[in-house]
């Protein structure tokens, strides 16, 4: 017999900037809240197979590592290049849809969003345009998996920094974003990467590229330390003049206890992009895990 679970779900995020990696520049000092997830969800097992479909804010669904965001789960400090607050995937709540099925080894995801996730839009926001993402995985055998993922809908909006004079109505200019995502753990060893492309085309001026790819690993010594590094390099810029730069992350982490972790990180940068002054950042991060209970209901 199936079973059936009706779950709510939420997280936020509060900060002060500059917190993040990529905030390091920025001069602002503020806090700033963010709505992870939001949503209600609705999930039927039965022997071999499963469908969730959740409503509300909902993480994108576009590759791997959203499903992991979370500084206890991340083995690094810093999120890999294609994934951020100011990147072609955002790591922002976006209200839509999701339907996720499981099929023996397979699975498959469908997310429909008020806008896309290179530039996500709250529901009180103009220039929301549906944006759609797709994904399906394949598990060859324990602990090692590839998958795939799409996403593609209309990213700028009239008031965005890089809406030019003359463009062309938003709506008519679709994003498109292409991924691939491997997974493998063996005994000690956790190996994890992506690869994807993003196309963002204009008309006033040539079409905006992105292409990153990034490895990690994560080799566990004890039950209480492990070690993790990095590697990603991007290609961006306009159609015509592509520019590379490249990432190196290390870290080295402790859990005190069960529900504590502690990170001790470096991160060196080759990018034409970031001022020398940030090319090295030497990082420590102390997580603390509480386990509030779930709300859900059984039938």
């Amino acid at each position: 017999p199936a079973n059936v679970e009706q779950r709510a779900n939420g997280a936020v995020q509060v900060h002060s900037t500059p917190f993040i990696y990529s905030e390091l520049g920025s001069n602002s000092f503020e806090i700033q809240s963010t709505i992870l997830q939001a949503y209600a969800g609705y999930t039927r097992v039965a022997e071999g197979r499963s469908v969730t479909v959740k409503v509300g804010q909902l993480s994108s669904a576009f590759g791997s590592y959203p499903l992991r965001y979370d500084d206890a789960r991340n083995w690094l400090i810093d999120s890999p290049s294609s994934y951020g607050y100011y990147a072609p995937v955002s790591l922002k709540g976006l209200p839509g849809a999701e339907m996720d099925v499981v099929l023996g080894k397979a699975d498959l995801r469908f997310q429909f969003t008020n806008s896309s996730p290179g530039n996500p839009r709250q529901l009180w926001d103009l220039g929301q345009f549906g944006s759609w993402t797709a994904g399906a995985g394949y598990t060859i055998r324990q602990g090692f998996r590839v998958g795939a993922s799409a996403y593609r809908g209309p990213y700028l909006n009239r008031d965005y920094i890089y809406f030019f004079p003359g463009e062309a109505d938003p709506k008519s200019l679709p994003a498109t974003g292409l991924g691939v995502d491997v997974q493998y753990a063996r005994g000690r060893l956790n190996l994890s990467g992506e690869a994807h492309k993003f196309l963002m085309p204009y008309r006033a001026i040539p079409d905006y590229v992105i292409e990153n790819v990034y490895g990690e690993a994560k080799v566990t010594l004890s039950p209480r330390w492990f070690v993790s590094g990095r590697i990603a390099v991007s290609n961006q810029g306009w159609t015509h003049r592509l520019r590379r730069s490249q990432t190196y992350e290390g870290v080295v982490a402790f859990r005190p206890a069960r529900n504590q972790l502690v990170k001790l990180g470096y991160l060196a940068i080759q990018n034409p992009f970031v001022p020398s002054s940030l090319n090295n950042v030497l990082g420590l991060q102390y997580v603390v895990t509480f386990d509030p209970p779930a709300v859900v209901f059984d039938r």
